[in-house]
């Protein structure tokens, strides 16, 4: 694996919520293969609204995101790097909106354009991996 190489970076990256001060004020961020990063700060702190920066769920008023080596402006372009990077949301009752696993699972394939047997050998797969088979 090559541990040098960039999966995203974050420069310059301003940003506020309507009618609130900067959360981040010319932020830098760089993100390599291979890297483990725990992201910890208490509530409120911007945790969560840097990671949807990251995945285009946000658009910086300043800054800019690059993934993959390709800056990201538009929603299309964020949409293709997301076939690759995902985020899970904090509460559970967020992510998980279908009445079961499988169909759970079976989303984000389905929302990529997979096949039906693709997505099927994707959801076995992944209950196996979670050890979650029979449910």
């Amino acid at each position: 694996m090559d541990t040098n190489k960039i999966i995203i970076i974050l420069e310059g990256i301003s940003f506020a919520y309507r009618g609130s001060s900067l959360i981040f004020d010319r932020f830098d961020f760089e993100f390599k293969q291979g890297d483990r990063i725990g992201l910890i700060g208490p509530n409120g702190s911007g945790k969560t609204t840097l990671f949807h920066i990251m995945i285009g769920l946000l658009k910086p008023m300043w800054g800019s995101v690059t993934a993959f080596g390709k800056t990201r402006i538009k929603e299309i372009d964020f949409r293709e790097m997301r076939k690759d990077i995902g985020l899970l949301f904090q509460d559970a009752d967020d992510q998980l909106f279908c009445p079961t696993a499988t169909e759970d699972i079976a989303f984000g394939p389905l929302n990529l354009g997979k096949s039906h047997d693709e997505v099927r050998e994707i959801v076995e797969h992944t209950l196996e991996i979670l050890e979650l088979k029979g449910f």
